[in-house]
């Protein structure tokens, strides 16, 4: 079973870009984020949620790989997919594409920490949707 796909899509604005006339390499860091709150939130998990549960996704590793340079006005898919999950973290990946053509790929590493700042063991109701959105296991 593949895991599931969630798709967002920004368009490049005028300050985003760097000197040279192409999106800043920060940038993408908020693309990738803008487009995990956005799964999430079609999952119905929002921060109002987290706060309910008193935990918080943080993010603690990114392997990133920039593939080509994108520009203004161009339109930016981002798909991204839970591929691991394990007590407390999961493993994202994401890839932002013009069309059909990949210009950023990264992995993300998340945990969930409670209101002391410590790891804390993934809420049933998310543990059970990444159970049944993603084809890996634990991390």
């Amino acid at each position: 079973m593949a895991s599931k796909i969630y798709h967002c899509t920004i368009e490049v604005r005028g300050y985003e870009l760097d000197s040279l006339g192409h999106v800043n390499h920060a940038m993408y860091f908020s693309y990738l984020e803008h487009a995990r709150w956005k799964m999430l939130e079609q999952e119905g998990i929002t921060l109002s949620v987290f706060e309910t549960w008193k935990r918080w996704p943080v993010v603690v590793g990114i392997e990133a790989h920039f593939l080509r340079p994108t520009y203004i006005s161009e339109t930016l898919n981002i798909k991204t997919m839970v591929v691991e999950h394990g007590r407390a973290s999961f493993i994202f990946d994401q890839v932002i594409s013009r069309g059909e053509q990949a210009v950023f790929r990264a992995k993300v590493r998340a945990t969930l920490l409670n209101e002391r700042g410590r790891p804390s063991d993934l809420p049933t109701e998310m543990g059970r949707l990444w159970q049944e959105t993603t084809i890996g296991g634990a991390v």
